[in-house]
């Protein structure tokens, strides 16, 4: 028949709650997610404001003329490209991250 000779890539969770766990079991902690593209961080920078942001979104973000916070709306005194201090604990959490899905991912497919 037909539908023996197509090949599922993924089999289907067996329902809604099975897909969510397994959604909430990859997604990235909040810590990783950069406040302006909402994408896992890269290039991980802490701004004069405390929190943690992708360094190229912040640049173009200062870039526009912004120079207020992201997160908090506060004014950032200081939008000097020198000040960003990159944040290499959160890079390194969100670097176990990828390799933690990688490795996931790699399961799966041998699983095939």
């Amino acid at each position: 028949s037909s539908s023996s000779s197509s090949s599922i890539f993924c089999p289907p969770f067996p329902n809604d709650q099975a897909l969510d766990t397994y959604l909430a079991s990859i997604a990235p902690p909040r810590e990783l997610i950069c406040p302006i593209t909402q994408e896992l961080l890269k290039d991980p920078v802490v701004a004069e404001d405390g929190h943690t942001y992708e360094r190229n979104s912040l640049l173009t973000w200062f870039g526009m003329g912004r120079t207020r916070s992201p997160v908090t709306n506060s004014l950032l005194e200081n939008t000097s490209t020198e000040n960003l201090v990159s944040n290499l604990a959160v890079c390194s959490m969100a670097v176990a991250h990828r390799e933690r899905l990688g490795k996931e991912l790699i399961g799966i497919c041998q699983g095939i």
